[in-house]
């Protein structure tokens, strides 16, 4: 191969020479056998070869290849030419490494999460099917079993239907009782997916009968982090629900989807999924559809075909499908079902990246071409030896992608360092942050940004190099050479970074006062000293109401005892925890009658004990609050927050009124109003929502236990802790967190993002100050003969350091002209992202261009001041 002879020229040079020895040698051995002399033998053996360096540069020659050769020589001379300026080359290679960096890094995320096909068979063909009450609310309302059979049996545009819903259970049989989040699917649902186990097997059809022993199957994260991949798992026994469930199986490592389970069971394990009730009940709507579409189906085919199907549904059952609730099916791929919450967030951060790259590309262009005017005379000199102006422009093109090459091995290192946070900051918003990893394509990716970079920013200070006039040589001004072309390509690169530069701080400023605005956001209650623990109960051991309701009184009781703890409270949920979500259900309100074909009004239900307000600290608006009165026996009350009382009883007194939640059998009498809080999120909106005391509830089966501490929660929870396994030997506490912390996680992806975009425009705003300033010092420097004369001709230091203003600021803007117009139009992309504040806010607007004008004309005012101290006379005898 030519290339290969190439890179071995050397080695048959030296091969060569020695052929050349050896041939002389016998040539003079020869001689000397016809009696020569030694001196004459040596001599007549070299005039019958000829010259040894012919033969040598036209084998060299011959295996030689110009464009490889030109290339290597250029590398090198660019190699030589960047170590004379270490301050440059240091400087060009740190600002490109963060850039390709910070490009890199996200796309390591985009190509993880939004690029890679997921690990399913066919992952295109899997979609997620979503019934909606739109007329309701826009929360999914599920699907019955019902309803799962009827779309099962009637669908033509799938070839499969598998339904799943998701529970927490108590599993006995390791170390501790331990509650494990437990995925109830039909035996289809691997099927679906198409997926693999990775140990034993996965539920079969066989399983799913009524007379089959539980089975479970392992998510292969708890078999990790619970078993340490101990293959003899298989086989073990564990107790969940009174019934000894045996492990048949691993799952292969794939995306936690729907939920991120602990462990897999079929429905007919399941005491909930499996009971008559459930199954005869077509409103009780818990399950979730995922299907397989049939090939050369689409989704907007089978989504006609839900709709058909809804439709039939709606006549057959007009009770369950009310017209007045606007009941729909749609269907998702699972692909962006997986990935909607994090795409705009990922590409605004791949946008940001890239304005930081392209200002850094202008400003090492501004470099780049100023360092290229002051080595004109070098370039005049090499194309009067012969150079021809493509030989300059190519190795000028080398010298920037030398230096943008190791910018992007720097960028990729930086890329690889900041993984694992980029993991855990992708893991709040996709479940597909495990597939977030440096591979091929990411360094493909960086080797492209790399090339390209070096091309942007190294192709016109190539060209203006290229065109450098002969008449330097003859003593011609070398700084005014392409000075007129030199100044106007600087000023449109200086006002081209104020323009990425304003984007990216608008933006950053927008995602900044959304994050004050959400720090600011009152939640109802007091989250300091409240610590918070979950307490699931086992259905079997106390599904009896006084049972329960002991075992709270007895945690209570004892907890009271603990140092430090200030105030004890149960509840059905732990505010500002979004990952539970509420009891939501109709209610009939006295007084509010239900219209024909109308839907019950969709209230929040929430099981509390009575200091369960005093501990959070929730004001009393009017009535009064549960007492321990308000036991099993007492007649049934209820509290309202300020919404419903105001939905439902505008300008009247609610207390006194009743309301009832199962279907008018017990009406339970409203006692108090308390204020709206902020139960499920901080952006979310106030909801209807009602208060029902515990002691009067049948079962809490994932009740919470508060505690108000004037102490270290950690010493407190360890002590609640044991108390709670002293009651109850199989009883877990899982999910112990303070609300503080809950707060800080409902922040958290917000206060990344805005950390991200604000060290984003941070150096954007570094790089375009150290542009506008030294554009504006060597055009000070270049005028220096200018200065001198003017300021010889009477001109005063004020004069001139308004003209060298009026020179800096002119570019600067320009580019904040430009860049209002391009945020005007890129914020938009954060509307979803932002929280009580318009894209277009333009107090945001003119703080920023204040901000950027302010520090741009304290950039201006250095090279100014340097100015106004030239001294005319040295000017003129140094020029």
């Amino acid at each position: 191969m030519p290339l290969l002879r190439f890179f071995r020229r050397r080695r048959r040079d030296e091969e060569l020479q020695r052929e050349i020895d050896q041939h002389l040698a016998l040539e003079q051995d020869l001689h000397l056998s016809r009696g020569l002399s030694p001196e004459e033998a040596k001599r007549r053996a070299h005039l019958r070869f000829g010259s040894q360096r012919r033969v040598r540069e036209q084998l060299w020659n011959s295996n030689s290849i110009v464009a490889v050769e030109k290339l290597l020589r250029d590398i090198r001379y660019a190699f030589r030419t960047l170590l004379r300026s270490p301050g440059y080359t240091l400087m060009a290679v740190l600002t490109l490494g963060l850039g390709i960096g910070a490009n890199t890094a996200i796309f390591t995320v985009i190509n993880g999460v939004l690029l890679r096909p997921l690990p399913y068979a066919q992952p295109d063909k899997v979609v997620h099917l979503q019934q909606t009450a739109s007329r309701i609310g826009p929360d999914p309302i599920g699907f019955s079993v019902q309803e799962v059979r009827d779309y099962r049996e009637q669908s033509r545009d799938f070839s499969d239907l598998a339904e799943y819903h998701s529970m927490t259970f108590n599993l006995l049989g390791t170390k501790v009782p331990e509650r494990v989040v437990t995925g109830v699917v039909s035996a289809n649902y691997f099927n679906v997916l198409g997926v693999k186990p990775a140990l034993g097997r996965l539920i079969t059809p066989a399983d799913e009968t009524l007379t089959a022993p539980p089975v479970l199957v392992l998510s292969y994260a708890y078999w990790v982090r619970e078993f340490g991949s101990d293959p003899k798992v298989l086989g073990r026994p564990f107790v969940m629900n009174d019934r000894v469930h045996t492990v048949i199986g691993v799952l292969s490592p794939v995306p936690d989807y729907p939920d991120a389970n602990d462990v897999y069971m079929p429905t007919t394990s399941c005491p909930f999924r499996s009971s008559q009730g459930m199954i005869a009940n077509r409103d009780a709507r818990v399950l979730t559809i995922l299907a397989r579409l049939k090939p050369g189906i689409s989704a907007s085919q089978a989504q006609n075909d839900l709709a058909t199907i809804t439709a039939r549904l709606a006549l057959a059952y007009p009770r369950s499908y009310p017209q007045a609730a606007g009941v729909t099916v749609g269907v998702t791929p699972v692909q962006r079902q997986l990935t909607h919450a994090a795409r705009p967030t990922f590409l605004m951060l791949l946008g940001a990246a890239a304005l930081v790259l392209l200002l850094a590309c202008a400003n090492l262009a501004n470099l780049a071409l100023s360092r290229q005017l002051r080595r004109s005379r070098e370039m005049a000199i090499r194309l009067a030896a012969g150079a021809t102006p493509w030989d300059i422009m190519r190795q000028l093109l080398t010298e920037s992608l030398v230096v943008a090459l190791a910018g992007g091995i720097l960028g990729v290192g930086i890329a690889a360092a900041s993984l694992k946070l980029l993991v855990a900051y992708a893991a709040r918003m996709t479940v597909l942050s495990g597939e977030i990893r440096l591979d091929g394509w990411v360094l493909v990716f960086g080797l492209s940004i790399s090339l390209s970079t070096g091309v942007l920013f190294g192709a016109f200070p190539g060209f203006i190099a290229s065109r450098s006039k002969l008449a330097l040589l003859a003593g011609s001004d070398e700084r005014a050479a392409g000075s007129e072309t030199g100044t106007r390509t600087r000023n449109a690169l200086v006002a081209a970074q104020v323009a990425f530069s304003f984007v990216l701080l608008i933006c950053a400023g927008l995602m900044m006062r959304s994050l004050y605005n959400l720090l600011s956001v009152d939640p109802g209650f007091k989250t300091a000293n409240v610590l918070s623990m979950d307490i699931p109960l086992n259905w079997t051991r106390y599904a009896d109401l006084t049972q329960q309701n002991t075992f709270f009184n007895q945690i209570l009781e004892r907890t009271r005892q603990v140092s430090g703890t200030e105030a004890l409270a149960m509840s059905s949920i732990v505010p500002l925890n979004s990952d539970r979500g509420g009891m939501n259900s109709g209610v009939q309100i006295e007084g509010h009658p239900q219209r024909p074909g109308e839907p019950l009004p969709q209230v929040n239900h929430e099981l509390i004990t009575p200091d369960y307000f005093r501990l959070l600290g929730v004001p009393l608006l009017s009535g009064r609050t549960f007492t321990d009165a308000d036991s099993r026996d007492a007649a049934p009350v209820a509290i309202l927050n300020a919404q419903m009382a105001q939905h439902f009883w505008p300008k009247q007194d609610p207390i006194g009124r009743r309301l009832s939640d199962d279907g008018g059998k017990t009406w339970a009498t409203v006692v108090g109003v308390v204020s709206n809080a902020h139960q499920y999120g901080l952006t979310r909106d106030f909801i209807d929502g009602v208060y029902f005391p515990q002691a009067q509830v049948t079962f809490m089966g994932d009740p919470h236990l508060l505690i108000r501490t004037r102490d270290d929660p950690d010493r407190v929870s360890r002590q609640v802790v044991s108390i709670i396994h002293q009651i109850d030997p199989q009883q877990p506490v899982t999910d112990i967190r303070t609300l503080e912390q809950l707060r800080s996680a409902q922040l958290g992806t917000s206060r990344v993002t805005s950390i991200l975009l604000g060290i984003f425009a941070g150096v954007a705003l570094f790089i375009t100050i150290v542009g506008v300033t030294g554009t504006l010092g060597l055009s000070v420097s270049r005028r220096t003969r200018e200065i001198g004369i003017r300021i010889a001709l009477g001109a005063s230091r004020q004069e001139i350091l308004l003209n060298v203003l009026k020179r800096g600021m002119t570019p600067v803007l320009a580019g904040i002209a430009m860049g209002s117009i391009a945020a005007l139009l890129s914020t938009r992309l954060l509307a979803t992202m932002l929280f009580a504040i318009e894209p277009n806010d333009r107090p945001t607007l003119i703080a920023i261009a204040l901000l950027l004008v302010l520090v741009a004309l304290i950039g201006c005012v250095i090279p100014g001041r340097r100015a106004t101290r030239i001294d005319p006379i040295q000017a003129l005898r140094t020029e």
